[in-house]
């Protein structure tokens, strides 16, 4: 009867938990996806099954990064909730939940007593170094291996060999740091087994494999992926990840006193665990994420164990009771610049998606600008999505790449920052040039040429040398440009003297010595209609602090009046 009534509180306990989880996490609701996540929603669900099962039973490293159990859970949730995101984040909160249970059990499994093994799954379920993996889905790959990892190390302490192996193939599927598992199983053998070594051969074989393949294949190669086996980076990775154990700097390098203060042997196994997981990691400095501290975390929750074992209650009570400011502190900042910069990536999507439903047949999208949060492939996947898989995307910043081809229909997607809002136009074959181009109108797009920046409001910065392209309609006499010259332009660099040449004939210099928005106006003589080239030459160049664009001005429209 006790054991049932314990047995009945500890699931009681473990609901309060997951309630107390998800209202504190319940923000995570209003979010919505980032670049990662709405590049594999573009693809994930539209590759057949039978791929993810191959995929997963090989024994190849695959170059590509293809990870089949973490990919699958796009294809899944892609097809069961398409563009809805509150369905991913309950799928991986519940994952996360679901690995809080895994470290009860292994807590226990090692001989923790409850409150020791209860205090590490508070610790680890609310720790905000985990933030990104419990509110953004492309973290899902972190949740499921940490959750095949501790599935095996479970199975292994009980004796199922097989079903321990299982579990840490499929945890290497779901992320290749996975890889360190054997030296996991190791140090448990050694603490708590039998030293039977040979069982973990298959285990090593494995591992040897597969980390033989990714150091020998040509994949990442000299990018944010390649391993950089420096003091320089080593300095650089393991201050930020000690950082993140306490959310305090420096502090994560205090870790290896607890192994000796408080010789459990829990203790050590959770230290080795966390240490064996963070080891890639030091070596990857263009990978910094603190969502990468998911999976030597579970390790880190078992170390806590073992220290809550050996001090009284109050002790473990008091530390986290102090902890949680420091929590509450780091929830509220990365909850607050989460929203903002998802809030953009929504309307961004929003605007791409009534434009879809407006217009289906596009042969060809342009992009200028998007939210600061959100990369090119970001929006390359939400418009294959959206529209068509096979869509050519180009954006304003790529060389020529504003310019329609001969019969294209292009959809010209230009993002304000200022409104932080998307507004879209559509270009059709036939369409002549504008005479007149207001700076913050889609349709002024394909007529820019080189030397443009992203829009400002209701301006682009020009570089100090920039073209464009109008049409000269009957009776054109004069040329208007509308330009803002800033207060700190005129202190650091000077007043600018801009020259307008149209069709190579040049117009009077002009020199602009007051601050603010203002119009300058050129008479010209009278011409032929027709297609002109307009091209801009601003003398001196200005370059803003933090900025390392080099500017010309701030222009607002030109064309011919």
């Amino acid at each position: 009867m006790v054991s049932e009534m314990s047995k009945r509180a500890g699931v009681f306990l473990f609901l309060l938990l997951a309630a107390l989880f998800l209202l504190v996490n319940r923000g995570a609701y209003q979010g919505y996806f980032q670049d990662d996540e709405i590049d594999n929603l573009s693809w994930a669900p539209r590759l057949p099954a039978v791929d993810y099962l191959k995929a997963a039973l090989s024994p190849r490293f695959q170059e590509n990064n293809f990870r089949p159990v973490g990919h699958f859970y796009f294809y899944a949730a892609g097809r069961a909730f398409h563009l809805e995101f509150p369905g991913y984040v309950a799928a991986i909160q519940l994952l996360h939940l679901f690995n809080v249970w895994l470290i009860w059990l292994l807590a226990r499994r090692l001989g923790a007593k409850p409150f020791a093994a209860a205090a590490a799954c508070v610790f680890f379920a609310f720790h905000m170094a985990l933030f990104d993996a419990i509110w953004k889905p492309m973290y899902v790959f972190d949740v499921l291996c940490a959750a095949f990892c501790l599935l095996s190390l479970l199975a292994y302490a009980h004796g199922r060999w097989v079903w321990s192996f299982v579990a840490f193939w499929l945890a290497y599927k779901s992320k290749e740091l996975a890889v360190m598992l054997p030296l996991v199983l190791a140090c448990y053998e050694l603490w708590f087994g039998q030293r039977r070594w040979v069982r973990l051969a298959p285990f090593f074989l494995v591992s040897l494999s597969f980390g033989l393949q990714g150091m020998l294949s040509h994949a990442n190669r000299n990018n944010d992926y390649t391993f950089r086996f420096t003091p320089v980076a080593l300095a650089a990775t393991s201050a930020f990840y000690a950082s993140r154990v306490f959310l305090v700097p420096w502090l994560g390098f205090a870790l290896p006193v607890a192994a000796v203060v408080w010789r459990s042997r829990r203790t050590w196994l959770g230290l080795a665990m966390m240490a064996a997981f963070c080891f890639p990691l030091l070596f990857l400095p263009g990978r910094l994420f603190s969502a990468y501290c998911y999976l030597p975390f579970t390790g880190l929750a078992l170390a806590f164990a073992g220290v809550a074992d050996a001090v009284p209650p109050a002790a473990v009570a008091a530390f986290l009771l102090l902890f949680a400011p420091i929590e509450y502190r780091e929830w509220r900042t990365e909850r607050r610049a989460t929203l903002a910069a998802d809030g953009e990536v929504r309307q961004w999507v929003g605007g791409a998606a009534r434009l879809a439903s407006a217009a289906p047949r596009i042969d060809a999208a342009l992009c200028a600008g998007l939210p600061p949060s959100f990369h090119h492939w970001g929006a390359v996947g939400a418009l294959r999505y959206l529209i068509r898989p096979n869509l050519e995307v180009r954006f304003l910043d790529d060389a020529g790449g504003q310019k329609p081809r001969a019969g294209e229909r292009v959809a010209v997607l230009t993002w304000d920052p200022g409104e932080r809002q998307v507004h879209s136009a559509i270009h059709t074959p036939g369409m002549g040039d504008l005479s007149y181009l207001r700076i913050d109108s889609p349709a002024s797009l394909w007529q820019l040429g080189e030397g443009w920046y992203g829009l400002e409001g209701d301006y682009r910065w020009i570089a100090p040398a920039a073209s464009a392209r109008l049409d000269r309609p009957e009776g054109a006499r004069r040329f208007e440009l509308r330009l803002n010259v800033g207060q700190d332009m005129l202190r650091q660099a000077g007043p600018p003297t801009v020259r307008i040449s149209l069709n190579g004939q040049n117009l009077e210099p002009r020199s602009f010595r007051k601050s603010g928005w203002q119009e300058a106006q050129w008479d010209l003589p009278a011409a032929r209609p027709g297609p002109v080239q307009v091209t801009f030459q601003v003398t001196p160049g200005f370059q803003a602090p933090g900025d390392s664009r080099k500017l010309g001005i701030a222009v607002g429209a030109f064309g011919f009046r």
